[in-house]
């Protein structure tokens, strides 16, 4: 029988009620109460208690001291072994030694994948971090914006002030996410998963799908009172235990409603993602460096035009010297001759598009992290790894004036000219580059004529790109349009991407603002407020524009483009059947909308019947 009072037998030394019950979840080890002088103390006194048992957890408990981590105003009780009650975000930071039970049941190995659902402070995602080693992953959940950036500011702060975790531990990722809510990149990627709140008996399974298929293990609470370890068998065969008995503060979990909802949006984001391009402007300007020797003679200049010498772009797409100067072309008869087929600007497409993008252009501008997530930025490093490594950002990669010499060939517009390099053309556009490989009649000539249906703009937009590798942030979303003519026209891949991402992101903005206000009502128990007049000629030119875009890219093989239209008319369906863009899709455009709404509903019925059908875990043993 297990004795209750020091042996001198006095009520001043009988145990208190806490450590007696935490004698008891601990299996008879005894740890020793108060605060620790220092968290080097609190972890020795959790190894002389036997609730550390490893020299590798003791040590990541060592490198990763609880007052790092808790908030300032916690400081004071940090070195206590107890929990702590951080009000101010809503959420407990477990006492030391439950952090230590769970790190030795999770036996992480050096090159584990480790995920922290409920990272909260984030001190046991850093401990795992260290535990995994630089040949593994950490990864930390939390639904609490505040949690994510106090751990990762947590972190920030340890691998400045700590060497041998800096050296030691790999890069820690923490993410605002709901386990229960699907993020379809973590499913089966998982060595070790610990959860850090109590989780209801018949929602293990879906934790059960973050382990790897080889198998894995989970070290979670289990309401009412349970500390289990879950264990996935390569065979897949699953087994519970329970390890002791714990009090935890209640997961977070959605409904089977909402989980159903996130899944469909999660597959619709996955739907819609743009395929990667990757740029090739760093091997494109290294091989029209080399075409274009400083001392190269301008090949315009016997025909009488004088060129400025080494004129660059600017920012808004024109030579500095020569206003406007900028554009690329084509011979009549010649130029589309094996190209994609390409819209005219004068269309009525255009025009309805028009009235769309003036209307929203103010509200379009983007920042510039907003561009560089679309992946509208300009030029990246080529490996960012590397760059990394060496401490420092790779610079960025620029065509210098003294390096490209003067223009040799004058672009001929309606009204304008352009002088522009040869080299720069054939490097970046496949139209030109075959105009000279095949020896086309006028693959020499020193003028080229841009046909009269291109705007001024969109070809200022189109050599930006040339010379920059970016998509001009002065470009109005209604030049967006002409801008993807002219690329797909002298068929620019690249440039083509962009100007699709362009495009997506103003349907996304216009639909997700007016979906954001709708919610907003819905949480305050009010009515959606009527839309102004300029907001239905919004909602009316976003319906309209989908239906436009729509056949643009399905006319031009634009994939993306053609997922993010046919998604958005799917879901506003009823607005988009009024339009005009829409009553002059082609039946088979039409056959597209059809069979994208088949598709969801029978998407939806398949997730609801795997849902009804999951069977639940076997039960623990003890």
């Amino acid at each position: 029988m297990l004795a209750v009072r020091a042996r001198q037998g006095g009520p001043a030394n009988r145990l208190p009620l806490h450590q007696f019950l935490r004698l008891i979840a601990g299996h008879g080890r005894m740890m020793e109460h108060g605060a620790a002088a220092t968290n080097d103390d609190l972890v020795q006194s959790l190894k002389r208690g036997g609730v550390i048992q490893s020299d590798r957890v003791q040590r990541a408990m060592q490198l990763c001291p609880r007052d790092h981590f808790v908030p300032p105003v916690h400081r004071d009780e940090a070195l206590i072994d107890a929990p702590i009650r951080v009000e101010a975000h809503d959420f407990n930071i477990s006492a030391p030694h439950m952090h230590a039970t769970c790190l030795e049941a999770l036996a992480l190995q050096p090159g584990h994948k480790f995920l922290d659902v409920g990272s909260g402070c984030g001190i046991l995602t850093a401990a795992g971090a260290y535990l995994v080693g630089r040949s593994g992953m950490a990864v930390g959940f939390d639904v609490r914006r505040e949690c994510i950036q106090m751990g990762r500011e947590s972190l920030r702060q340890l691998v400045a002030n700590s060497p041998e975790f800096a050296a030691t531990a790999c890069p820690v990722r923490f993410e605002l996410q709901n386990v229960f809510t699907p993020a379809f990149k973590w499913l089966g990627q998982f060595d070790r998963v610990h959860v850090g709140a109590s989780c209801p008996p018949d929602r293990l399974a879906p934790l059960v799908a973050l382990l790897r298929p080889e198998g894995g293990l989970i070290v979670v609470p289990v309401a009412p009172n349970d500390l289990r370890v879950i264990t996935k068998r390569p065979n897949g065969t699953v087994t519970q235990k329970v390890i002791s008995q714990v009090r935890f503060s209640d997961l977070e979990v959605p409904s089977e409603a909402e989980v159903l909802l996130a899944t469909l949006r999660c597959e619709r984001r996955q739907r819609t993602a743009p395929a990667d391009h990757p740029s090739t402007f760093a091997d494109d300007v290294a091989a029209i460096v080399a075409a274009s020797p400083a001392s190269t003679p301008s090949a315009a200049a016997g025909n009488g035009c004088t060129f400025a010498p080494s004129p660059m772009p600017t920012p808004c797409g024109s030579f500095s010297e020569a206003p406007g100067a900028f554009m690329p072309g084509s011979s009549p008869g010649s130029a589309g001759e094996g190209m994609p087929p390409t819209p005219q600007g004068g269309g009525g497409g255009l025009r309805r598009l028009s009235k769309l993008f003036s209307s929203c252009s103010s509200g379009f501008g983007g920042s510039d992290h907003a561009m560089a997530e679309a992946g509208m930025a300009g030029p990246q490093p080529a490996s960012p790894s590397a760059a990394s490594a060496s401490g420092s950002a790779a610079p960025p990669v620029r065509l210098q004036p003294e390096e490209l010499g003067e223009p040799d060939c004058l672009l001929v517009g309606a009204g304008w000219t352009i002088p522009v390099h040869r080299s720069v053309l054939r490097q970046r556009c496949d139209h030109f580059r075959a105009r000279c490989d095949r020896g086309w009649a006028d693959s020499s000539a020193d003028r080229v004529a841009v046909p009269d249906h291109f705007s001024h703009e969109a070809v200022d937009a189109f050599l930006h790109y040339c010379y920059h590798d970016s998509m001009q942030e002065c470009v109005d979303p209604q030049e967006a349009v002409s801008v993807l003519h002219v690329a797909l026209f002298y068929s620019c891949p690249r440039l083509v991407h962009l100007c699709e991402l362009r495009l997506a992101q103003l349907l996304r903005a216009g639909s997700g603002a007016a979906a954001a206000d709708k919610r907003a009502a819905r949480r305050n128990g009010k009515a959606p407020a009527a839309a102004a007049d300029g907001a239905e000629l919004d909602e009316e030119g976003l319906a309209d524009a989908a239906a436009a875009l729509l056949g643009i890219a399905d006319d031009n093989g634009l994939a993306h483009l053609r997922a993010v239209a046919l998604d958005w008319i799917v879901h506003h369906y009823e607005a988009v059947a009024r339009t005009e863009a829409y009553h002059n899709l082609s039946r088979e455009q039409v056959a597209l909308v059809a069979e994208e709404a088949c598709r969801l509903h029978a998407a939806m019925i398949r997730h609801i019947q795997r849902m009804a059908e999951q069977p639940p875990l076997p039960d623990p043993s003890y």
